[in-house]
């Protein structure tokens, strides 16, 4: 019954993971779950991202990947941009593995470009990037990174070749019809207790049931006797007896005891020493042997190559003059360079003068202006001139009548008079 239960389990196990990889190659709404990150891993161990990623991956040498945990990638981590870029460089391999082409990413590009060639290397595979944004990978975690590891760590096995299957299991040999007499027996996974306790009083705990064992007891408590031949038993302690005293070293701090303890010493050492200096003589021997060949090879390919150590040094020499004549040749490039850079910046600004210039010019606007002022400056000059006319006249005629007047009176007076 146990083995069923395991074997109908681990097929349901199997089915769900076989439905999700299909439905992640299908690209029909996924989902992800605190078991995504898990499930990422499993696969990343099957495709052994141990040794072919973190060790022997081109792009990998000189960075040290340490195992991924099962929730690296669903919070953030200490270090946001190291967590990044152990995501970009992992799924750059997972790409490549799937035969897809992406740049490998350095500790120094842009996240953002990055992001954006991830995304472009998915389209590329024709995985579903509808709800991957670069704004989301760019953290390094959360549920766009776990969605792009899943696609392309299943894509990755299906181009592996890698599939799962439903495991099977041996035949049970235990009858299916067994009866249990007893059904407190079994218990709450189904199995049957092979040994049952029984407690017949607070320090006296026995097992009765022992599977090939008759179930014997008596009833009636009786002495216990000892099976043991008293004579055997009295050789084996004659035989161990001595190993059995315990013997109190003396205290070092006792003078005469640590005096007679460096004898001792020093006797082992007289003894151990002349070996010990005839091994290490030899060994001297040997180096001095070692060290006078080197020298003699060392005199043999100094004379051999004098000539090329010669050429070696002349050659030597012109490089460090090529290289202070091309340092004095980048300067003057550079110094040149920011001459031109200031003559360009000078002939912009002259350039743009006249163009202001040219602008001013060719501009109608003031001329316009002009004519409509003088248009108007002319029809105040006939209303001047037309109201300079009215006065003229009325003064005029002010005087005619003025004039009219006076004689009018001198005529009345001349009458008065001649009357």
């Amino acid at each position: 019954m146990q083995s069923q239960a395991g074997s109908s389990m681990d097929a349901s196990v199997t089915k769900m993971a076989t439905e999700s990889m299909a439905q992640n190659m299908a690209g029909g709404g996924m989902q992800v779950d605190d078991g995504t990150m898990e499930d990422i891993l499993e696969k990343l161990k099957i495709l052994n991202y141990m040794i072919s990623f973190a060790q022997t991956w081109p792009s990998t040498k000189g960075h040290n990947y340490r195992p991924l945990t099962r929730t690296y990638f669903c919070a953030p981590a200490g270090n946001l941009n190291e967590q990044y870029f152990y995501f970009a460089s992992l799924t750059a391999w997972l790409v490549s593995i799937c035969g897809g082409k992406i740049d490998a990413p350095d500790q120094f590009d842009d996240p953002n470009v990055v992001s954006t060639n991830i995304i472009q290397a998915l389209k590329d595979l024709d995985l579903p990037v509808r709800d991957i944004m670069p704004s989301k990978i760019r953290q390094g975690f959360g549920d766009s990174v776990l969605l792009t590891l899943s696609m392309l760590t299943d894509q990755a096995l299906k181009e592996k070749g890698f599939q799962f299957v439903t495991p099977t299991y041996p035949a049970d040999k235990y009858d299916d019809d067994m009866n249990i007499e007893d059904p407190s027996a079994v218990g709450d996974d189904g199995i049957i207790d092979d040994i049952a306790v029984r407690e017949d009083s607070d320090d006296d705990d026995w097992y009765e049931g022992i599977p090939g064992q008759p179930k014997t007891r008596d009833e009636t408590p009786a002495m216990i006797e000892s099976q043991v031949n008293p004579e055997a038993w009295r050789l084996e302690l004659e035989t161990v007896a001595p190993q059995l005293k315990l013997t109190q070293q003396e205290h070092l701090k006792d003078w005469r005891a640590h005096v007679d303890w460096i004898g001792n010493l020093l006797k082992k050492l007289n003894v151990v020493f002349p070996d010990v200096k005839q091994s290490l003589k030899n060994v001297n021997e040997d180096i001095q042997k070692a060290i006078e060949k080197i020298q003699k090879r060392e005199g043999t390919l100094s004379t051999q190559f004098q000539d090329q150590t010669e050429k070696y040094r002349r050659i030597h020499q012109e490089l460090s003059g090529y290289q202070e004549n091309y340092n004095t040749c980048n300067q003057s490039v550079n110094n040149l360079s920011a001459k031109l850079n200031q003559i360009t910046e000078d002939l912009e600004r002259v350039k743009q003068d006249i163009q202001d210039r040219e602008g001013q010019m060719s501009d109608s606007k003031p001329l316009v202006s002009i004519k409509k002022a003088l248009s108007d400056l002319k029809a105040e000059t006939k209303t001047m001139e037309l109201r300079i006319g009215v006065l003229q006249y009325t003064v005029l005629h002010q005087a005619i009548r003025q004039s009219h007047n006076s004689d009018l009176r001198e005529q009345i007076t001349d009458d008065d008079a001649i009357l």
